[in-house]
């Protein structure tokens, strides 16, 4: 053999020799000396090189993004179709006497489950009327909504329960002779009854309003005219006070060119003797003018 090729050789077998006694160390298998187990060693030797580097470039546990969790595929379909919602809603139209929302829900959950219950209070002047008149104090109501969990279930109810007594035992059963007057409410939700409710109470607001407008204007116009007539009377008042007062001045005027105007002398004018006989056997001026 060449010297060249042992010299290899030996330091192969050197390297190999130094990486057993390191601890943790990965050391290559050894071969039989031989041209093709040297290309073996070298292959294997930069495979080597290739992982030690891989290891360091790997990134911590830590600072690694968690790995998202495995989704099964029932539960994939459950999450990609939205839940359809099944349930069905029954309305009352007429609430027998002293049934309240619990004796309600006790009946109806004899033929399935039951969701949401509402009843509808009567009037608060209805039942001050009645108890003035000596009547029952107890709250009544007018109409009712029930929520089935299913709305076959809610549909098979309507239809049985329509028009039918309610019965039961005799003993504290005020309505056993009463009957049901319920009927299904087709494409029916529980949210469109909350709606109709805030409707009404926005209808009821803005009449409301509206009656109030009404009547702030008609006493506003009252106002007015209570105005204008005061105003009215105290012109023509005024009117008539200057009316007065020019008669006064026109009568005292006619009255003043009426009398005389008084002489300028001190002493009235006397009668001239001669003109008024005095005594008895007198003669006036005239009878003698007369004789001569």
């Amino acid at each position: 053999m060449p010297t060249k090729l042992l010299k290899r050789k030996q330091g192969l077998w050197q390297r190999a020799l130094r990486s057993r006694r390191r601890p943790g160390s990965q050391c290559i298998r050894l071969l039989p000396i031989s041209d093709v187990g040297l290309g073996v060693a070298k292959v294997r030797r930069k495979k080597r090189r290739v992982g030690v580097k891989a290891v360091r470039t790997a990134p911590d546990a830590a600072t690694a993004p968690a790995p998202e969790p495995a989704v099964e595929p029932e539960e994939a379909l459950d999450l990609a179709q939205p839940k359809v919602d099944r349930k069905g809603v029954v309305h009352l139209a007429s609430i027998p006497l002293c049934m309240g929302i619990q004796k309600l829900r006790h009946m109806m959950e004899q033929f399935g489950d039951i969701g949401r219950v509402y009843l509808a209070p009567e009037e608060k002047f209805r039942l001050q009327n009645r108890k003035r008149a000596g009547g029952s104090r107890k709250l009544r109501y007018t109409e009712g909504w029930v929520e089935f969990a299913d709305r076959r279930v809610a549909r098979r109810v309507a239809d049985s329960l329509n028009a039918t007594t309610i019965g039961g035992k005799k003993r504290h059963n005020f309505f056993r002779d009463d009957m049901w007057n319920i009927r299904y409410l087709p494409g029916f939700k529980w949210h469109m009854l909350k709606e109709g409710t805030i409707y009404n109470q926005q209808v009821r607001k803005a009449r409301l309003q509206q009656r109030m407008s009404q009547a702030q204007r008609e006493n506003s116009h009252y106002l007015e005219s209570v105005e204008k007539a005061r105003t009215r009377e105290k012109v023509a008042a005024r009117r008539a006070g200057r009316k007065g007062q020019r008669g006064e001045g026109v009568e005292g005027n006619r009255e003043m060119q009426l009398s005389p105007p008084p002489s300028s002398l001190p002493f009235p004018p006397t009668r001239s003797i001669r003109s008024s006989p005095s005594g008895p056997g007198a003669i006036s001026d005239k009878v003698l003018s007369k004789l001569l």
